[in-house]
């Protein structure tokens, strides 16, 4: 394939489950990945009060936000052996596509995959009163839950996994930035750019970004990266890993291809 990413070492922030197939497609397009875990994740189990609810059928709907929230979900729906009835609401192509996985389908996505704009669209589908299960990490935004409640609707959170920074990622990302060759930053997630700037603040490293393009994945990644002083050359939109590959292609095959970004 084409060399469009112009062999720049790009940082890839997933996970170590979730890092090949972005990995694959900086490679296909002529980039060299640099694979640095700047999140990991842990499953939790449902409480029992929600559990007695999911059986009872008390849910109207089902809102999630991840994909890691829709695996963890159906994964422990199999365990207690449930079928849902409720209808489903997701924000973001990948949780759809996973509630699709597990043999459901989608019955809300809202037209961007931001919290604002999910609630503002959602809540005319709703009656008053209906019971909500909102599905989350426990780093998620508060937001949600938040305007639903004041919205009128009864709300019940099942945090069903955590993310946190893998401790030998550490010192692998130090060695990274401290070869002074990175070209690409990308960041697909607040978790990631949080777990980064920690690491960059800790070691005294900010000297070592000047050089850098930074791409985030959607509006509350680069908001938390503006809030670190970081700026963010682009943002992506749809907020999709594809986009910002698409978007990183763009920007260097125009009048700043080929240049180091100052």
């Amino acid at each position: 394939m084409a060399n469009l990413l112009l062999g720049k070492k790009i940082l890839v922030p997933r996970s170590k489950k979730q890092a090949s197939v972005l990995s694959k497609k900086i490679s296909d397009l002529g980039g060299i990945p640099i694979e640095v875990p700047l999140i990991a994740f842990r499953e939790k189990q449902l409480l029992d009060e929600v559990i007695e609810s999911l059986k009872q059928q008390a849910f109207d709907w089902l809102v999630f936000t991840s994909y890691n929230g829709v695996a963890a979900f159906f994964e422990e729906l199999k365990r207690l052996d449930i079928v849902l009835t409720a209808k489903i609401a997701v924000i973001g192509e990948k949780t759809k596509t996973t509630v699709s996985y597990y043999g459901y389908q989608a019955d809300f996505i809202p037209s961007e995959y931001v919290a604002e704009q999910f609630v503002e669209e959602f809540v005319s589908n709703l009656e008053k009163g209906q019971q909500i299960l909102l599905v989350k990490g426990n780093r998620s935004r508060e937001y949600l839950a938040e305007e639903l409640k004041e919205a009128g609707f009864q709300v019940k959170e099942a945090v069903l996994y955590e993310t946190y920074f893998p401790n030998e990622s550490e010192e692998l990302l130090v060695e990274e930035l401290n070869k002074n060759d990175l070209d690409v930053l990308l960041f697909t997630s607040s978790s990631t750019a949080h777990h980064f700037m920690q690491i960059i603040n800790k070691y005294h490293l900010v000297d070592k970004l000047g050089d850098c393009m930074v791409f985030s994945i959607g509006p509350i990644t680069t908001e938390t990266l503006e809030n670190y002083g970081l700026h963010v050359t682009l943002t992506a939109k749809p907020y999709t890993t594809e986009s910002i590959l698409n978007h990183l292609v763009q920007y260097l095959t125009n009048e700043h291809g080929g240049k180091k970004h100052g």
